[in-house]
């Protein structure tokens, strides 16, 4: 039996969505098994070695900054990061994108 030590129940989506690293080109797939507003649990066909990324969506223009924290095999599981520096705003109206608002719209598709 498993124990839930989650603080915040995820929501199952199974989504395409695309990782960008740190001074590495291109985009690379990966699918978004689950998520919720702190975090997500990822798939992609390769093994991750950073740390830290970026995750978007297609057809979104907001993006999560992620930090990995467990791995097994091609699956990880990520926390969302509080940005460091001022957000590229995703709605256009001068204000940032609200990430839990951002999670409601992707998970509704």
């Amino acid at each position: 039996m498993m124990i839930e030590r989650r603080a915040m129940e995820r929501i199952p989506i199974n989504r395409a969505a695309r990782l960008s690293f740190d001074g590495i080109r291109g985009t690379p797939p990966c699918v978004v098994r689950d998520i919720n507003a702190l975090g997500a649990c990822i798939s992609t066909p390769y093994y991750i070695f950073a740390n830290e990324f970026v995750l978007s969506f297609e057809g979104h223009s907001g993006i999560f900054i992620c930090r990995i924290v467990w791995r097994k095999a091609t699956l990880c599981g990520v926390c969302f990061l509080l940005r460091r520096r001022p957000p590229k705003l995703a709605n256009g109206s001068g204000e940032p994108a609200n990430v839990v608002r951002l999670v409601r719209q992707i998970v509704c598709r």
